[in-house]
């Protein structure tokens, strides 16, 4: 796997892979080292808790981090996401972590030959978050097939919603949703439910923010 853009285009089997190496390397406190490699953070959008993760992973890993703030990037002077990804690239970049306001932006990019780790595309795939929620729900429950779970909120602009609807329903759990009609997404096909109507029979509720900036 060069690339991981999206929770759609991973098997079962290697999420379950991903599961397991996790979960060693949280428990054994051994990580691959990846000294002598370099990667870039591209944050397009605000980020706290994954921008830190990432970091934090990267120096656990140790490798060189190259900083990029766009606020003081050639982006401010126009420059497109496929030419600044292709500059960092050219100056050796091993890798690049990328969170952006467009959906699907890493299309244009994934030919290039550099693996992309998508930290979040607009209201479309957040697989990093996916895994860390997958990863906590094995470690309580030791399984997915059969669970019960409802998602909770702002389900049309949320890119969690997404990934983890379509890794959940793939690992064979029971996924619906409670949101009022205006934050409904129905290309995801669970059913729409009464949050009193279905709390006493889920096995896990997923709470949502509400995505103030996606909200024109």
């Amino acid at each position: 796997m060069q690339n991981l853009v999206s929770m759609e285009k991973l098997s079962v089997e290697e999420i379950k892979h991903l599961i397991e190496k996790a979960s060693n390397y949280k428990n054994n406190k051994e990580v691959p080292n990846l000294k002598g490699k370099y990667i870039a953070n591209l944050f397009f959008e605000n980020s706290t808790r994954t921008k830190c993760s990432f970091e934090m992973a990267q120096q656990r890993l140790d490798m060189k981090l190259i900083q990029f703030d766009t606020a003081t990037s050639s982006v401010q002077k126009g420059e497109s996401l496929y030419d600044t990804c292709r500059t960092l690239q050219s100056i050796g970049c091993d890798a690049l972590v990328i969170r952006h306001s467009e959906t699907n932006y890493y299309n244009q990019l994934l030919e290039m030959g550099i693996p992309i780790i998508n930290a979040g595309d607009g209201s479309g795939q957040h697989p990093t978050q996916s895994l860390l929620d997958l990863m906590t729900i094995y470690e309580e429950f030791g399984y997915f097939e059969g669970l019960n779970i409802v998602i909770c909120g702002d389900i049309k602009n949320s890119r969690v919603a997404r990934s983890n609807y379509q890794s959940l329903t793939a690992l064979g759990a029971n996924v619906s949703f409670v949101a009022p009609e205006i934050w409904q997404d129905h290309t995801m096909n669970g059913s729409y439910e009464a949050l009193d109507s279905v709390i006493d029979k889920v096995d896990i509720v997923m709470l949502l923010r509400v995505q103030h900036e996606r909200h024109g």
